[in-house]
């Protein structure tokens, strides 16, 4: 038996529009006596929304220029608080050591980006989905290899009830089980996730196969013997490719390679 194992911001979904979204919001609750606010100190809707994306083009750019460099959820508050002091942030080490100083309320925003997203949804779920388009081709290459009796599961530090309501077919048809969603409660250290399926299926670390954006998460699980894969075609930056390329970590460059660049790799093993 193979398991394919994919992240889920960043591979199956572009989300940098809703953890923008929905990290403006909680910080705002979280630090609303701050005396200098992002986007004009107001929260967003789904009514002003279209006026934010198009005022605050540089702001929106900045906060994807970082968007690289997130971990987990509470990552996306240190970028509000980044955006607010002007602070300009090079590689994952900077934004590593800036995790390490910053005074932040992680606990309170990790509550609050939640709530956040929750209320977003409730407001109007198709609205927020429009937060976080899929990627058509790895969503088509995702049908293949469940047709072809590949085990495709989702490892994520999202939470599995956001995602597993926007998988039936008349949303993203995304033939994915929510079983097979691993979510936080599983660790947000992804070694803690790939190490659940070792058990679930009793399968070897070396038939389990592994996409994600985040290099840092890829290192974590090569070692254990994962074949590692880097999704270029969404946040990775150049440097975080050539690094990745350098550990031996293959990089799938665009989002029409997905199918055929792992099913070679399946074929090879």
């Amino acid at each position: 038996m193979k398991v394919l194992a994919l992240d889920y911001d960043g591979v199956i979904v572009d989300s940098v529009m809703d953890s923008l979204f929905v990290s403006h919001n909680a910080y705002l609750k979280v630090y609303e006596n701050t005396k200098k606010k992002n986007f004009g100190c107001k929260p967003f809707t789904f009514q002003n929304w279209p006026i934010i994306k198009e005022k605050y083009k540089k702001e929106i750019e900045y906060y994807r220029s970082l968007r690289p460099y997130i971990r987990g959820a509470t990552d996306y508050g240190l970028i509000q608080k980044l955006m607010e002091e002007g602070r300009y942030i090079k590689n994952q080490q900077e934004f590593d050591e800036y995790r390490q100083t910053a005074d932040f309320d992680f606990q309170n925003f990790h509550d609050a980006f939640y709530q956040a997203r929750r209320e977003a949804q409730q407001e109007s779920f198709e609205g927020w989905l429009s937060l976080e388009p899929p990627y058509k081709e790895v969503v088509r290459g995702i049908h293949k290899f469940v047709q072809e009796g590949i085990k495709v599961m989702v490892a994520t530090s999202n939470r599995r009830e956001y995602i597993a309501r926007a998988f039936p077919p008349k949303y993203y048809n995304i033939p994915i089980d929510a079983e097979d969603i691993l979510d936080n409660r599983f660790g947000e250290d992804k070694s803690s996730q790939m190490h659940h399926i070792f058990e679930k299926y009793n399968v070897d670390y070396r038939d389990i196969y592994f996409v994600d954006d985040q290099l840092a998460h890829l290192e974590q699980t090569h070692e254990l013997g994962i074949h590692v894969f880097l999704a270029g075609w969404s946040y990775a930056t150049e440097q975080q490719k050539r690094a990745a390329q350098d550990k031996g970590i293959t990089v799938i460059e665009k989002e029409e390679r997905f199918y055929s660049q792992i099913k070679d790799y399946l074929i090879k093993k």
